[in-house]
């Protein structure tokens, strides 16, 4: 059940508290009880419907958290400034020719969409030049 049947259910069994309200004291005893049944039962349906909404609704939350983690990992990677769909991915890094004895490392990136290739220089500091 949803939680739209869950408060047509509430709904339902406030009409009957309604309608033990109303009872005039010349009703007898079995109506009385019967009405508190009915009463029981619906409350028992809400009770079961708000149960059943709740894992509803956890679910969905385990299904957005799953689609987030999707859409991140598939968001994650530098846009390629050539085709504008594809995502730069580093495919190798390796030492500086030159100045690899002082930490500085050479970085290529390929994009996952088109050609473009490029090789960044990355410095020990952490600031990093496209060459």
């Amino acid at each position: 059940m949803d939680i739209a049947a869950a408060l047509s259910l509430l709904s339902q069994a406030i009409g009957v508290v309604k309608d033990l309200r109303d009872i005039d004291k010349g009703f007898d005893k079995a109506a009385l009880k019967a009405q508190m049944a009915d009463l029981y039962g619906s409350l028992a349906d809400v009770k079961i419907a708000l149960s059943d909404a709740q894992i509803t609704i956890h679910d969905r939350e385990q299904q957005i958290k799953k689609l987030e983690d999707q859409i991140a990992t598939l968001t994650s990677g530098e846009g390629c400034p050539i085709c504008n769909t594809g995502k730069l991915k580093v495919v190798s890094v390796h030492a500086h020719p030159i100045l690899g004895p002082a930490g500085v490392q050479e970085k290529t990136l390929k994009c996952d969409n088109c050609t473009h290739l490029e090789r960044r220089i990355i410095e020990p500091d952490g600031r990093s030049k496209r060459r």
